[in-house]
């Protein structure tokens, strides 16, 4: 177990689960990626630091590199007079150099909290871009395919060619691994497949709740882009979700995400104002400029 200042801290293990539920439900502050695994998920994936005073848990930090290469900060809480600045310094060094042992390149965060910017800030992090949050409201019209397609609903059996689109379409920071994606399919309330010739080509996901539907997740092959295929998919879940009794639906893309933003918006959806800045450290690059300076002299 190491110690920064009177926080000791030490990595989580799966039996732990019931001590970081307890932390994150009594944590007087708190950051949650927003993702398919909670807290509780990812006990046992490293890194998973957890502080302490005195032997009583105060606060846990998470960013396991997942998708491979990338550790996003996927929880950090805590309370029990752990202040989060001190419990930030207290956990993220020795997370960072973990994760640089598990092949990390970038670490990542997605926030809006003042307080968490300004600790990215502070380690060297930087924005890099933002999540755009837009909504569709009305339902919407039973969808024109284009030719030689059809859209179905997902089965079981397609998640090896769901996986192999998701990760044909999607790179760097945005990727999906199997186990998220297996989560995301889990917790889905509609997610439909476009088959092209009798291949899976696309497929979207989508959750519900009272406050209205949303767009989690839209795929297309890079092979089969720009034929309207993702148009076909989005019009297909919006009359879907109207038939259900759904009349708003949201969506989040990256602000650099041209193509996906004028498909949204010629589909109807609306900006609300709402980002969420993604911030990014180069991992590797920062221990070799700190190896530098330390052999210099």
């Amino acid at each position: 177990m190491s110690g920064t200042s009177k926080w000791t801290t030490r990595e989580a293990d799966p039996d732990d689960r019931a001590l970081v539920d307890g932390l994150m439900a009594g944590a007087r502050w708190r950051h949650s990626h927003l993702d398919w695994l909670d807290a509780g998920d990812l006990v046992g994936s490293a890194p998973f630091l957890l502080a302490f005073e005195q032997g009583r848990p105060a606060g846990c930090l998470a960013c396991p590199p997942d998708p491979p290469g990338v550790a996003w900060i996927r929880v950090f809480a805590g309370g029990w007079g752990l202040p989060a600045d001190e419990g930030w310094r207290a956990m993220w060094p020795i997370a960072r150099e973990s994760a640089i042992e598990l092949g990390a390149h970038t670490a990542a965060a997605l926030t809006a909290d003042t307080w968490l910017a300004a600790l990215l800030l502070e380690s060297g992090f930087t924005e890099t871009n933002r999540v755009v949050f837009l909504e569709h409201h009305g339902r919407g019209s039973m969808p024109a395919l284009p030719a030689g397609t059809r859209i179905r609903d997902y089965h079981p059996s397609d998640l090896p060619a769901v996986l192999a689109v998701d990760q044909r379409a999607f790179d760097g920071l945005w990727l999906y691994s199997r186990s998220v994606l297996g989560a995301a399919l889990e917790q889905a309330a509609s997610v439909t497949v476009l088959e092209a010739d009798g291949l899976v080509a696309g497929y979207q996901l989508s959750t519900a709740s009272a406050l209205g539907a949303h767009l989690a997740r839209l795929a297309v092959h890079p092979d089969h882009q720009r034929r309207g295929f993702g148009r076909a998919l989005v019009e297909g879940l919006l009359y879907d979700f109207g038939l259900r009794g759904f009349d708003r639906v949201s969506v989040n893309t990256q602000a650099d995400n041209i193509a996906s933003l004028k498909l949204y918006r010629r589909l109807g959806f609306r900006d609300i104002g709402r980002t969420y800045p993604v911030y990014m450290l180069a991992l590797r690059g920062e221990r070799e400029r700190a190896g530098h300076r330390g052999s210099s002299g």
